[in-house]
């Protein structure tokens, strides 16, 4: 073995250690419930196996040699005031047959929903840490990797943990026909467990293929998923341009790919259980040769050892199959555990909490600086304070860093240097800050539902008289009346039902129900009309006084006798806010 192959094998080592503690840690007594099942079933099989021979003499199939070693069984009969008899063997042989299918039941309910629910929490575990993450993290992440990895590579978590509760199951069992054939003859025994060993020796060099087969299937499910979210993110535009059948050659490039390395791991696998069967069927004619050449077994014994040993060799393939199985499902969990890790160390702080913060005074950034980490993009404050209940214009050509700044007093940013202040508090320290907040983009964000669902998500249960106000306010009421179903009219995924200044109204509506603090227009009415952008300027008037209300538009000229002051972003460099004549 040369220093790679080492290097890999204990970096495999070490990631199975990190896999088999995340899942002894989930459930401890479910998995001892599971265990505890695999073991009963395994002596149940082997208490079966023990009852063969005496089932066979008893029958007159063989002569009574041998039942001297039963002693055990004719004492239970005793107890039970059975008579020694085929009878009595044979009603015994199908209760613990029957007793055995019924543990089967149980232990694979057990198993089956012990790794379902284990696949859960890991899928569980993995997203609340990206919902939890920070945004500058996430925004260096592409939505195709965190996809893949939440559902493929999920998957193959899922696929590997039945193979790890089968290769303990068979492990048992195999166990189970090693301890009886051990009793009927150690020789033939060592020599079947030498046999077995020998060819798991051998069928190891299969284990780098695996590994490398996982690796390389899971960055063709990356691709696959990439290529997937890029399609659907751009599908109106790759229409528009009439570039579907490009796309379409991508697809099935990366969904032939995907086939390519899963069937490429499935010959590695077959191989390997077709030199396992091929060991076995050899290891067994040997067995025989040996047990009735060399050792003279009588035939009522070989009978039985024939029998064990042909129950006992699928499973020693099962548990090299199952082998190869967990190497390939561990770049996939290794998958899981780096974007866990790096979700954790990029956490959100503190965590958001579902308590708003108020805001009375101001907000005031002081010597505060932001380099964006993904591009050049920089911005600088020197002093800036927001008063509260006001209405503020934030003015700047686009790429001078006007968004940065929103992105900055919301908290979903942190700055590299300097402060920001809510009524004197640092914002690092208001964990419900968001909760005040009410942020209305350019492009709205919908979700696939009805009217309703889209107004209520995010807002606490508000009152039919609530909802009709802000409907009213948003100039969307009149929408609302002219459909069928009204507010349980359906309008398709990402809103696509709605014009986009429907879209927008609708957002509008949306967070005037979350009563915010402080509400944020980026851009927001860019995409209305004359007379529906003037109902919602008047909405906007209405809420003065009420609310602090920031303004990112380059339509300046209508803005006039609506916002009390302005801030300038030039180049990245944020000025103070200067008053402006009030609204009328």
């Amino acid at each position: 073995m040369n220093s790679d192959q080492s290097d890999s094998s204990t970096g495999d080592q070490g990631l199975f250690r990190a896999y088999l503690l995340e899942f002894l840690l989930f459930d401890p007594p479910a998995i001892r419930r599971a265990a505890l099942l695999s073991m009963v079933t395994a002596a149940t099989e082997g208490v079966g196996l023990l009852l063969l021979l005496p089932l066979l003499t008893l029958a007159g199939v063989f002569d009574t040699e041998g039942s001297n070693n039963f002693t055990v069984l004719s004492s239970l009969l005793a107890n039970l005031r059975l008579n020694w008899n085929f009878e009595s063997v044979l009603m015994i042989f199908v209760a613990l047959i029957s007793l055995q299918a019924w543990l089967v039941l149980l232990r694979d309910r057990e198993t089956r929903s012990l790794q379902l629910r284990f696949t859960d929490h890991l899928r569980q575990r993995l997203y609340a840490a990206i919902a939890q993450s920070r945004w500058t993290f996430l925004i260096g992440r592409h939505s195709g990797e965190i996809l893949n990895v939440l559902s493929s590579e999920m998957q193959r978590i899922g696929v590997g943990t039945f193979f790890l509760l089968r290769l303990f199951i068979t492990s048992l069992l195999a166990l189970a026909y090693l301890f009886v054939a051990f009793r009927m003859s150690p020789p033939l025994a060592l020599l079947a467990l030498g046999t077995g060993l020998l060819l798991w020796l051998v069928l190891r060099s299969t284990d780098r293929a695996s590994r490398e087969s996982g690796v390389l299937l899971g960055q063709a499910n990356h691709n696959l998923f990439t290529r997937t979210q890029e399609f659907l993110s751009a599908l109106k535009l790759i229409k528009m341009h009439g570039e579907e059948a490009g796309h379409i050659r991508q697809f099935n490039d990366a969904v032939s790919d995907v086939s390519r390395r899963f069937i490429h791991f499935q010959k590695s696998w077959t191989r390997g259980q077709m030199a396992y069967r091929i060991g076995g069927a050899c290891a067994l004619a040997l067995f025989s040769y040996a047990a009735l050449t060399r050792l003279q077994l009588p035939p009522a014994r070989l009978l039985v050892m024939i029998a064990i040993f042909a129950k006992m060799l699928p499973h020693l393939s099962e548990i090299a199959g199952g082998r190869q199985q967990l190497l390939h499902m561990l770049p996939a969990f290794s998958a899981w555990q780096n974007l866990l890790a790096e979700s954790k160390a990029n956490r959100d702080f503190p965590p958001p909490d579902n308590q708003p913060a108020p805001l009375r005074r101001q907000i005031v950034l002081e010597r505060v600086a932001f380099s964006h980490p993904q591009s050049h993009l920089a911005l600088s404050v020197e002093y800036l304070a927001i008063p509260a209940n006001k209405t503020t214009a934030i003015s700047g050509v686009s790429g001078s860093g006007k968004t940065t700044l929103l992105d900055l007093l919301s908290g979903l940013i942190a700055p590299d240097s300097g402060g920001i202040w809510i009524d004197g508090v640092a914002l690092n320290r208001l964990s419900g800050w968001r909760k005040s907040i009410a942020y209305i983009p350019q492009e709205t964000l919908l979700q696939d539902g009805s009217l309703r669902d889209n107004l209520l998500w995010g807002s606490a249960t508000p009152t039919d008289k609530e909802i009709e106000l802000a409907l009213e306010r948003s100039a969307l009421s009149g929408l609302v009346a002219k459909l069928a179903l009204g507010l349980d009219t359906p309008i398709g995924e990402r809103g696509v039902k709605l014009s986009g200044g429907e879209k927008q109204r609708l957002a509008l509506a949306r967070a005037l129900l979350r009563k915010p603090q402080l509400l944020i227009l980026d851009e927001a009415t860019s995409a209305l009309d004359g007379d529906n952008h003037r109902q919602v300027l008047d909405t906007i008037r209405s809420l003065h006084g009420n609310m602090t209300i920031l303004i990112v538009s380059h339509r300046h000229q209508e803005l006039a006798g609506l916002i009390d002051g302005m801030v300038h972003v030039t180049a990245g460099e944020v000025g103070p806010w200067r008053p402006v004549s009030g609204p009328n």
